[in-house]
């Protein structure tokens, strides 16, 4: 087994065996890795209209939208509210980044997603 099939391994299994409040961390943790990582595509002019970019943009929708799917509006209340509204704005600001290929709505979305994962650091250890 090579070294990146067992981090790969690793990976999936503690993907597997996590809470819901790890899987939450987790997911901030891979929209924001994504995030950084378009918002340096779109920076350089080189890559701004690579297909790499475009696929990292839409791996940070898809991890905001697995999220925004899985609020529970019944039990959140004001907060799944709040949270949902959060989501939306990032959609919407990274599909802005898509269409004009600037920074300007990664950057927008990536202050976002970094200050929820401070707020669930603070209450989910580890």
């Amino acid at each position: 087994m090579t070294y990146a099939q067992a981090a790969a391994t690793y990976q999936r299994n503690a993907i597997l065996t996590a809470s819901p409040e790890k899987l939450v961390k987790l997911l901030y943790d891979g929209a924001i890795r994504n995030l950084e990582k378009a918002k340096a595509g779109l920076a350089d002019a080189r890559t701004a209209r690579s297909p790499e970019v475009g696929q990292t943009l839409s791996r940070a929708m898809g991890i905001l939208g697995e999220l925004r799917a899985s609020l529970d509006h019944a039990a959140g209340g004001n907060v799944a509210r709040d949270l949902d509204r959060l989501y939306e704005f990032g959609l919407d600001q990274l599909s802005q980044s898509n269409l004009t290929r600037n920074t300007e709505g990664v950057g927008n979305t990536l202050r976002v997603m970094r200050t929820l994962k401070e707020g669930w650091d603070g209450i989910i250890p580890g």
